[in-house]
């Protein structure tokens, strides 16, 4: 009788290890699975902008936002549409480029530039596109004013060839002036760490 009581127990010590074992089996999958969380950290988008004058050959630098870190904002839909790209179907790329001269500072709130040029050269154009490093890349473009613009200061990254709702982000440069032939080479530089 005593073996039968004593494989009894067995079995029964046997039956609640195998659930307790089955229960921390399974809360530690789920607790892994709540760890396994995608963090991008820090992200930033820099400007750089160079210029040449018709006619010469020096290219003067009016900002270099990656030497001095200077991060431009990042707008909260070009945010939701880094989450899109990256969580759902990619769908589209910020390579547009565009311009203003308009001075007010960049809000996260923003869906397009204040104040787009649209005309001589300097209107939304497709950058080209380069990897750089491990998580990050650039855009460019280099603008060849056909026209005058006073004091153009200004610029977004655009996920759309034209119109509003398309703004990934913006900075502003020291104010420049352009005349017909100047070139004006804008690069964002966007950086997920």
């Amino acid at each position: 009788m005593n073996k039968k009581k004593l494989a009894l127990a067995s079995v029964a010590l046997v039956t609640l290890l195998t659930v307790v074992a089955f229960a921390a089996f399974q809360y530690g999958v789920y607790y892994r699975e709540a760890e396994l969380n995608l963090d991008v950290g820090t992200r930033s988008i820099h400007l750089n902008v160079y210029l040449q004058r018709a006619g010469e050959t020096e290219v003067i630098t009016i900002k270099d936002g990656v030497a001095i870190n200077n991060a431009g904002t990042l707008a909260d839909i070009g945010a939701n549409l880094t989450a899109a790209q990256l969580g759902g179907t990619p769908s589209t790329s910020a390579h547009w480029i565009s311009l203003s001269t308009n001075d007010t500072s960049p809000a996260t709130g923003w869906t397009e530039i204040i104040d787009e040029i649209v005309a001589d050269g300097l209107e939304r154009a497709s950058g080209d596109y380069a990897l750089t490093d491990v998580g990050e890349w650039t855009i460019s473009h280099e603008f060849t004013a056909s026209g005058t613009h006073t004091d153009v200061q200004l610029t977004g990254l655009q996920f759309a060839a034209s119109g509003d709702g398309n703004l990934l982000g913006a900075d502003t440069f020291t104010p420049v002036t352009l005349t017909s032939g100047d070139k004006l080479t804008v690069t964002w530089t966007v950086t997920v760490s």
